[in-house]
């Protein structure tokens, strides 16, 4: 995992308990804990906590996950997901970090490094 994801500020926030339909579209760091039915969009990292669930597409720099995720990943850097989080949807990403134990049904793409 590179330096500058892990030093990745984040500035929006959804908490549990909260729950947004639509679309969803942050510059910065996201973390999300409470349930989103849509799509999402970061310039930058997406965080999904052990409560999260997300019924959405998500597009992003990378996704850290331990939550519940019904939509398609696509990240430019890499996607990780932790337990108890589970993923039914692909994935097309240049780095997939998964758990062992982590529920995953769909496919995935890895893609070519840039040169």
């Amino acid at each position: 995992m590179s330096k500058d994801i892990r030093n990745v500020k984040t500035t929006s926030f959804l908490g549990q308990g909260t729950e947004l339909d639509g679309c969803l579209v942050v510059q910065g760091g996201l973390r999300i804990d409470g349930k989103v039915r849509g799509s999402i969009k970061s310039g930058s990292v997406v965080t999904l906590g052990d409560t999260a669930h997300v019924e959405a597409d998500i597009q992003a720099h990378a996704v850290i996950s331990s939550g519940r995720i019904e939509g398609n990943i696509v990240s430019d850097q890499h996607v990780q997901l932790s337990l108890p989080g589970s993923v039914k949807g692909s994935i097309q990403t240049r780095e997939l970090i998964l758990e062992k134990g982590v529920y995953f049904d769909g496919s995935c793409k890895i893609i070519e490094p840039k040169s």
